[in-house]
């Protein structure tokens, strides 16, 4: 059951899901993070989308819709806040609510903060996620001489 949290208590336990840093089978860090902003308020749907590279226009490309252009069924009400490093974009988080007044000046001050503790997070000392997501896999050849 959805239970409405003030936002010093949600933004402690998305803190404290990313400091730990325990990806498991069953639960990554991001899927924590998602989780705790849907339980702990009134969004139906939260997404975490990384943008490493903005692809060039190319004919394959054209017809491309990106992800926040679609939106939950239900959906009255969506919040797209970027994740920024340095002034570069690195993705963005997408929160979507079945309420008409959902997101209100205090929703979005949380969600920028949120925003900003991910892109901390994704490319922070020791982070390979947005580093190594550019760089294709190494063949079983090339990892074994290594």
């Amino acid at each position: 059951m959805k239970s409405y949290r003030l936002t010093r208590d949600l933004l402690a336990d998305i803190e404290q899901a990313l400091a730990e840093n325990r990806p498991s089978f069953h639960e990554s860090p991001l899927e924590k993070v998602a989780g705790l902003l849907a339980e702990g308020r009134h969004y139906g749907w939260v997404g975490i989308y990384l943008t490493l590279e903005k692809p060039q226009a190319t004919p394959l490309l054209q017809n491309t819709v990106h992800p926040a252009e679609f939106a939950a069924s239900g959906t009255r009400k969506k919040v797209i806040v970027t994740m920024k490093i340095a002034g570069r974009e690195i993705g963005f988080l997408n929160v979507e609510s079945n309420r008409e007044n959902a997101f209100g000046s205090d929703e979005r001050v949380l969600l920028e903060r949120v925003a900003g503790l991910l892109a901390k997070f994704l490319t922070g000392p020791g982070k390979y996620l947005v580093r190594k997501a550019g760089q294709p896999e190494p063949t079983p050849r090339a990892a074994a001489a290594a």
